[in-house]
């Protein structure tokens, strides 16, 4: 019998044995639907979540960016303060020289020392045919001529150190509008770091239809409320990040270089800044704050003596004493500096020349004194309303936050404010909560963000009947440090370091954080 007649003699047996594969297939293709599902939903969620770290990670690192930024530009307008300190320096060390001259001068006319005595016993002891010199009527013209000079040059340097005073208060108020945009909240209760991190992070997850915020207030109530302790934790240090960077940033006087130092009002400004943070008027009283800065024991007349130090033409200011020949027979010696002090009385900074002098035997010794104040003062009686008037072009004051009035009719008063770095906080960390509550990967939407029609998200959890995926919301913490550090080396015009600028001092010492020099950078920190 052949195969063929075998299959035809028995035909029930094979059908029956053809349909037994079906049950096993079916079950397989139904595990094989829901592990696709499965592992399909669970991509998505995995997905969402590589998004929302990279967002929280970019969105940490900008706000942290530019909190830094901020903080240079303190420390580039503390520097231009600084630096209109030192010209008003060189300007006062001028106007001695000057007084030094004419002091010279006059006694050489009115006779005075060997050279004068002999001037004057050609004009007015020697009789010459018909020419009569009335010598009281010179005397007093020369010394009316060189006090005109003198008081002029004087004069001239009061009126540019007042408008170098003002152009210091015009930083001042730069610093104070920096400090508050760090701090001001808007009508949603978000700071500017906290809209630069919102930006970033949207750039990263863009759609109308899966939303994502950072550091939502409510978000983070409810996350610091939560169970999930490190959740919790995040969310808290969230919520800090403006008390913190108001706490780092505190404003000061130029002071004595004895008493304390700032950072001694740190309790004080914490409930300064929690004060200002809740919307709240802060308090007056409080040292630290834009309305009451306290004295930093003399750190910014250091600041400025060090920058002298550092000039070029720092003996000028400094250090005039020398001993040379003019005109290549006459031995002269100068004897002078010119420094600024802490004036108790004025409780402001002062530029001062005492006991200058300058000595030549032919004349004697001539000698001048005084101070950068009286010299303001000296200026200020020679103005008039068209001063006002040059201000206000110059820019250097206006109506609202620096009274040209005021300084016209004011004097000289060095700077009155200027920021500082608390020393109990050399560096911030920025937290950047971000959270997502539903799946952004555009699947099961329209392109304006609506939902396709019969698609749904609520495919469960194989192991778990009563959760979704996309139904959640998911969070990414990120966290980034705004921290001062110079560069380590000064690259020459080749590329090449050159030079170590981090590198310990003799003694070993190493600069600490500061609002003088803008090397502060941002960094994220590794969780």
């Amino acid at each position: 019998m052949n195969y063929y007649s075998k299959v035809r003699a028995n035909p029930g047996k094979f059908q029956r044995q053809r349909a037994q594969i079906l049950p096993l297939s079916l079950a397989v293709l139904v595990i094989a639907a829901v592990t696709f599902f499965v592992v399909f939903n669970s991509g998505r969620v995995v997905n969402e979540k590589i998004n929302l770290v990279n967002a929280a990670d970019a969105a940490a690192f900008s706000g942290a960016q530019v909190a830094a930024r901020h903080l240079n530009f303190m420390a580039y307008t503390n520097r231009a303060m600084i630096a209109n300190e030192v010209a008003i320096g060189h300007l006062y060390s001028f106007q001695v020289e000057a007084e030094i001259i004419g002091n010279s001068l006059t006694q050489v006319l009115t006779g005075g020392g060997m050279l004068g005595d002999f001037i004057r016993f050609l004009v007015c002891d020697i009789d010459i045919p018909f020419v009569t010199v009335d010598c009281a009527q010179l005397e007093a013209w020369a010394i009316q001529y060189m006090e005109q000079i003198i008081q002029g040059s004087g004069a001239y340097t009061g009126i540019l150190s007042l408008m170098l005073d003002a152009n210091n208060t015009r930083f001042g108020e730069f610093q104070a509008q920096a400090y508050q945009d760090l701090l001001t909240l808007d009508n949603r209760n978000r700071t500017l770091v906290d809209r630069t991190m919102e930006v970033v992070a949207a750039s990263y997850i863009d759609r109308p239809y899966a939303p994502i915020s950072v550091n939502d207030p409510q978000v983070l109530a409810d996350f610091v409320a939560s169970d999930n302790e490190r959740a919790s934790d995040a969310a808290t240090l969230a919520s800090t990040n403006t008390l913190e960077l108001c706490e780092m940033i505190l404003f000061a006087t130029p002071g004595a270089e004895v008493g304390n130092g700032v950072g001694s009002a740190n309790a004080g400004r914490r409930q300064e800044c929690e004060q200002r943070l809740s919307g709240n008027d802060p308090n007056d009283n409080l040292l630290g704050g834009l309305d009451n800065p306290e004295a930093d024991g003399g750190m910014m007349l250091q600041a400025i003596r060090a920058t002298v130090e550092q000039t070029e033409n720092a003996t000028f200011i400094r250090d005039r004493n020398m001993n040379y020949i003019a005109g290549g027979f006459l031995p002269v010696q100068r004897r002078g500096s010119t420094e600024v002090v802490y004036d108790n009385s004025t409780q402001s900074l002062n530029w001062e020349a005492g006991d200058d002098r300058l000595t030549m035997p032919v004349f004697g010794t001539v000698t001048a004194s005084g101070d950068a104040r009286s010299n303001t003062q000296q200026g200020l009686s020679w103005l008039d309303q068209g001063f006002d008037y040059i201000l206000q072009l110059s820019g250097l004051c206006n109506e609202e936050d620096v009274s040209c009035e005021d300084v016209v009719n004011g004097a000289y008063d060095s700077i009155q404010r200027y920021a500082a770095l608390d020393p109990n906080r050399q560096t911030a960390v920025i937290t950047a909560f971000v959270d997502q509550n539903n799946c952004g990967d555009g699947i099961g939407y329209n392109d304006d963000g609506s939902r396709k029609q019969g698609w749904s998200n609520n495919l469960q959890r194989f192991e778990d009947e009563g959760d979704t995926f996309c139904g959640e919301t998911i969070y990414a913490i990120g966290q980034a440090e705004v921290y001062f550090q110079r560069p380590d080396c000064l690259p020459n015009a080749l590329g090449i370091c050159t030079g170590g600028f981090a590198a310990p001092s003799a003694d070993g010492s190493r600069e600490v954080a500061n609002l003088y020099n803008p090397f502060w950078h941002a960094r994220l920190v590794v969780r």
